[in-house]
Order: structure tokens, then sequence, then C-alpha cells
């Protein structure tokens, strides 16, 4: 081979291995993700007598509860965990084009990707969901650090940011838990405007702040998986699963502090979605040990983010509009209708789209 067909070859070669167990948590995660999307519009006024429709276990627990401090569900961390996952390909992806590719590429692709977050924040936040075309003002701090998309912006641009200065993954988990325990500073004074403050205060994006350290910390997660290059299971016995151990453990004690929340990503809600990532990411490493996938989960998990951005647009708006077609009252008098139109519709429809690029050998990164 002449040097030119070398240097072909080489560059058509992939930057870094894609692990299927790894795709398989990353399909759980868009589920989930799917899910709450789907139960978000079924929340019932219960004190006023609504019909419930669905389980309140896979909707946000202050949809029903909007107390001081609100209900938590699990699906109030899978935002959080979602973050997780980004944080950990994050240093998969930049760190290999960082080695291989120097510098500039790697900031190139990953400047990219946290400006086409913002731009899609933009058409949600601002147009489609905010005031934008009213001419109010609300909508800027959704689109610029409060919204869901946004947060993902900020916390993989700061991922690659901890990457780059801090080498070592021991040191840059440091950095994360510095992050976590300034959110909880902050939170305690009174000057910081919360989501349950009376307002009149500082406006202080605390959300963004933990998505920022649960991003870095899912890097150290990633990084720990090569702390032996021969043998992955080295990194999950001496870094991950403590780590996520700990973690749990911290959630208990500052929980008992400062409550987890949901819209402030109070330090407490942020590890326990820690905790619950790092564990689900050695049970899906286990999975592949043992030779068993759950179907259809490696190929949503693949287009993680075309998903996830498909199930703010789809999931919601046909669960609304099933509800004022059908009814909330038919739907809660008649629960295997409930589940098939809003229970498996959405999901059956994003895991085709899923296997209909997955056999197009088609991956959208975004």
């Amino acid at each position: 081979m002449t040097e030119e067909e070398i240097k072909e070859v080489e560059e058509k070669k992939p930057l870094h291995l894609r692990y299927d167990w790894l795709d398989q948590f990353r399909g759980v995660v868009v589920l989930l993700l799917i899910i709450s999307t789907i139960t978000w519009p079924l929340s019932a006024d219960l004190a006023g007598g609504e019909a419930l429709i669905g389980p309140t276990f896979l909707n946000h627990g202050w949809r029903y509860a909007d107390y001081n401090p609100a209900m938590i569900t699990i699906i109030d961390i899978g935002q959080q965990i979602f973050m997780f996952v980004m944080g950990f390909v994050a240093y998969i992806a930049f760190n290999s084009r960082l080695e291989k590719k120097g510098a500039k590429e790697a900031w190139k692709h990953g400047l990219i990707r946290v400006a086409i977050l913002y731009i899609i924040a933009f058409l949600d936040d601002g147009l489609i969901g905010g005031d934008l075309l009213e001419g109010g003002i609300g909508w800027i701090s959704n689109v610029l650090y409060n919204g869901t998309l946004a947060n993902l912006a900020i916390g993989s641009l700061a991922a690659m940011v901890g990457i780059y200065l801090i080498k070592d993954a021991d040191k840059r988990m440091f950095l994360g838990i510095g992050i976590l325990g300034i959110h909880a500073i902050f939170y305690e004074i009174p000057i910081f405007d919360t989501y349950f403050s009376t307002g009149g205060g500082i406006d202080f994006p605390f959300n963004a702040l933990n998505h920022a350290a649960i991003a870095i910390v899912a890097t150290c997660f990633s990084q720990w998986l090569k702390m032996d290059p021969d043998d992955i299971k080295v990194g999950f016995k001496k870094r991950i699963l403590p780590a996520s151990s700990l973690a749990f453990i911290g959630c208990y004690c500052v929980d008992f502090l400062q409550q987890a929340e949901h819209h402030d990503v109070t330090t407490s809600l942020a590890l326990m979605a820690i905790g619950t990532a790092g564990f689900m990411v050695a049970i899906f490493y286990g999975f592949e040990k043992l030779n068993f996938k759950v179907p259809a989960l490696s190929e949503m998990g693949r287009n993680l983010l075309l998903l996830f951005i498909l199930s703010f647009i789809f999931g919601d708006q046909l669960a609304s509009l099933m509800l004022n077609t059908l009814g909330r009252d038919f739907l809660a008098a008649n629960p295997l209708i409930s589940l098939g139109v809003l229970g498996i519709l959405p999901i059956a429809i994003e895991a085709g789209i899923a296997m209909l690029l997955a056999k197009k050998n088609i991956i959208i990164k975004i």
C-alpha cells in the first residue's frame, strides 16, 4: 500500500472503541426520558379530584406534591443521569481527539456540540416553549442556563474544560466534589433565590452548577475504565463501584441537612444521580459478561441525543393530543387503552426510529 492509501485507511478508523453495554445503558436513559415526557401532561390535581392516569412513580414527584421539599421519584434524577452519560462519553470522545488529532480538533468538535445544544435550546425554550414571539424576556434564562438543553450544554463544556485542565481522574474528581460543595453552601445563603424562596434575591444558576459537577464527575468514571488497559474490571473494583457507593452514602447524609430538590438540583439529588448512574454502568457491563442484552436498547443508545430531542417534541405532544381527544376521564376509566396509546405507542415509535437508523447504520452525532 502507498503512504496515501495507508493514511486514508487510518483516517477511516474510529477514534475510539464503541461499547455495546454502554449503548444499552444509554438506551435505558433515553427510555426514562421518553417516559417522563409522556407522563408529564398526565399529572392530575389529586386534591381537586382530577382522575389519575399512569404510574405516579414514573412521573415527576413535584407534579403531585410541590411542597418544600418537593416529592422525589426516579424520574426526577433522569435528567441528571442523562448529564452523567454525556459527561461519561465526553471523556471518550474528547480525549480520543485530543490524543490523536490534537487540541484544536478536539475543541472544535466539542464546541460545535455545545453550540448545537444552545441552538436547539433557543428553538425549544425560546420560540416553541418560550415567550419570545410575544415580546417577553422570561425565555432568556431558560435558553442560557435554566432549561434542560442549556444545562446539557453547560455540563458538556464543563466536562471538556475539566478533562483539558486536569488530566488525572482522581484529582479531577476533587473539582467535581468541590462544585457540589459550593452549590450546597450557596444554596443556604438567603441572598440567592431558590425555587422555594420568596424571590427578590440574586438569581443564581443552581441547577446548571450541579449539572456541571455531575458531568465532571462522570468524566472521572469514564477514565477509570482504563485504569488497567488490560483489565476493565480493575477500574470498576478500585474506583467506580466504591465511588458510586460513597455517592449514595453522601446523598443519605446530605439529605438530612439539605433535602433533594429537582428544580435547583441540590447536592443530595446530584449525589443520588451519580450513585445510580455508576451502578447502572456496572450493571450493564455485567450484563455483557453474561451475554444478556435488552432488545432495542443498544439502537436507542446509539442515537441518544436525537431520540432525546424527539421525545421532547413528540412525547409530550402525543400525550396532550390523546388527552384532548379522548378526555382524561375516559383514559382514567380505561387503563388498557391508556397503556396502549400513552404507555406503549410513543416508546414503540421512537424504538422503531432507532431500529431503522441502526439498520441503515446511521448515527446522528449532535
